[in-house]
């Protein structure tokens, strides 16, 4: 029995290891200079499902950017009459390019994005959410310098710094997500993005309507990457200005929740790629369930001090991540905050498994 066990810890002893040496090295490509002639027009679109608060707190860091040709379009995904009356206000407050959309479709982000999308004027879309604010005003113009033409850009999303070890756990598996789905873009194979921040091309959105052949109601901004992938390039953007904050979950619930939907989308995963992520999860569960069972009385034996290098490899890659992406407040914490995230994927993955998610809320 041990002897299998211990042949199987040690198999993901070596995927994590080179996942981490190999798949998660960071790769930046310098973005462009792009000047006054580069500027293409930028239709933000924005869907609102009781967030008029949040939107007005955080719309004015979008109307201030740094960015010569842009418009802002906010779109009601079936709101209370209260809410339509606050977004109307919020909207006519507004002195630049921004306009209101009803969504008279189906209930739904995907529909409310789609109404977005097919009224913009511009050829790129940039999606974000009522409760996000960009870093800087620089926002757009990063964004755009990474996109070179026809490309699709994924942005990061990160979440306010606050107090309490919630925070500090969701702020970690955060960047988890990121350092997999950013490494396997800058590596050509990119398998999803982050809806509150991702640039791309109004015509590849059109011609490829992801949202409209999609029948999931979350998860379509996964298999919308997963589908431009095909047809355009995909790049990775890491740059500070072109961050994107958002508030974070206040109770375990509503993050578990959120978690639930977000991973509920593995369902719905193109095979060719559900493996990037499957692969290194069971081999992260793997090594911190079983490791336990391999150790014969005492700490110093052969497995604990591959063990122990093998979270030495993994924290060191982590640390070089979070110069990139921030919250490196995270970096002391990391072999309680993974054994956390090994735990929380084994929890979530079987519960995923048996209760699909059928609605976006």
């Amino acid at each position: 029995m041990f002897p299998f066990l211990t042949i199987i810890w040690c198999f993901s002893l070596a995927i994590l290891t080179i996942y981490h040496l190999v798949v998660f090295r960071i790769r930046i490509k310098e973005a462009r200079e792009i000047t006054g002639e580069d500027f293409p027009g930028v239709s933000i679109v924005i869907a609102v499902k009781n967030g008029s608060e949040k939107l007005r707190q955080n719309l004015g860091a979008i109307t201030t950017q740094d960015y010569p040709l842009f418009e802002i379009i906010i779109v009601d995904d079936y709101n209370s009459e209260l809410e339509k009356f606050e977004l109307e206000e919020i909207v006519r407050g507004v002195q630049k390019n921004i306009f209101f959309l009803h969504n008279r479709e189906r209930p739904g982000k995907k529909q409310a994005l789609n109404l977005g999308i097919e009224n913009a004027k511009h050829p790129f879309i940039l999606c974000t959410d009522a409760d996000c604010r960009p870093s800087t005003q620089e926002w757009i113009r990063n964004m755009v310098a990474k996109s070179e033409g026809n490309k699709m850009v994924i942005g990061y999303s990160p979440y306010v710094r606050q107090s309490g070890l919630l925070n500090l756990f969701v702020r970690f598996e955060t960047v988890m997500t990121a350092i997999q789905y950013f490494s396997w873009t800058m590596l050509g194979k990119p398998y999803m993005g982050v809806g509150r921040n991702l640039l791309y091309p109004r015509k590849l959105f059109l011609q490829s309507n992801p949202y409209e052949l999609s029948n999931i109601a979350y998860g379509d901004d996964d298999i919308w990457v997963q589908k431009a992938s095909g047809m355009t390039k995909v790049e990775a953007n890491l740059d500070h200005g072109s961050f994107v904050y958002s508030d974070p979950p206040l109770s375990w619930g509503d993050w578990l929740k959120q978690k639930h939907r977000h991973m509920s989308a593995g369902h719905h995963y193109d095979r060719k790629v559900l493996w990037q992520p499957g692969l290194f999860g069971m081999a992260l569960i793997m090594n911190w369930l079983l490791f336990p069972f391999l150790l014969s009385g005492t700490i110093l034996n052969w497995t604990a001090v591959l063990f122990l290098a093998g979270l030495f490899i993994r924290w060191i890659t982590f640390i070089a991540w979070t110069k990139k992406l921030g919250d490196n407040d995270t970096v002391a914490w990391y072999p309680l905050l993974e054994l956390g995230y090994a735990l929380y994927l084994t929890g979530m993955g079987l519960f995923t498994a048996v209760v699909k998610k059928k609605s976006w809320n």
